[in-house]
């Protein structure tokens, strides 16, 4: 039976939680999903061609520390 819920009502924490649940169960029935065919090539490719820059990549510490000067944290 489906349940509607008020997301409006619910406190951040409450969402968090319901997105988690959410994602959980996407995870577990992943198997009854049906990609396409060109959609796994398009996939395959993109893997076989990546590359990883790691030049542009930032540690936590530096992204927190922008982060927070740039909300006023």
């Amino acid at each position: 039976m489906a349940h509607i819920i008020d997301i409006d009502k619910l406190t951040i924490e409450e969402r968090l939680k319901l997105a988690n649940y959410l994602w959980d169960s996407i995870e577990d029935s992943k198997t009854e999903l049906d990609i396409s065919d060109w959609h796994k090539e398009v996939i395959e490719e993109r893997i076989e061609n990546r590359t990883m820059d790691t030049s542009k990549l930032k540690t936590w510490e530096n992204l927190y520390s922008e982060l927070t000067k740039k909300h006023n944290l």
